[in-house]
């Protein structure tokens, strides 16, 4: 008996309990209705680099801004890229020189420059709080 209540105890400092929040991301300036967003939620750089998402949604597009919602999300570092799949076809198009011709962007309205921008550009904690960030699409 007294080892079943010590291995009880000793369960109990183990366990820690996670938290867990919300992070509510804003794609403001959306020009038209037709096709859909693509939104990526990358937990750390190894995995944005790797493009491993931790959380991923496709949302239909909406004139004007839609906000998206990404429940129970560990505490961390986090970095979220999206785009506007205008035409449907499940992927993000490209001119000649490999530049997006449709829209895009990433959290903490990180801008582009000779290139996307670099994980600390775009990074986010995720702690005690729910986190809301934005981002203005580029088309």
């Amino acid at each position: 008996m007294r080892l079943l209540q010590l291995s009880a105890l000793t369960l109990a400092c183990v366990i820690v309990p996670v938290s867990a929040q919300t992070v509510q991301f804003d794609i403001q300036a959306i020009k038209h209705n037709q096709g859909k967003l693509y939104v990526q939620l990358f937990k750390g750089e190894e995995n944005y680099n790797a493009g491993k998402a931790y959380n991923a949604v496709i949302v239909k597009a909406k004139e004007g801004s839609i906000k998206v919602t990404f429940n129970d999300v560990e505490a961390g570092d986090y970095a979220i890229r999206y785009f506007h799949d205008e035409n449907n076809n499940g992927d993000i198009d490209t001119n000649l020189f490999g530049l997006p011709t449709e829209g895009y962007g990433f959290s903490n309205n990180a801008k582009v420059n000779f290139g996307p921008p670099n994980y600390q550009q775009m990074s986010f904690q995720v702690a005690e709080k729910p986190v809301n960030n934005f981002s203005t699409i580029n088309y």
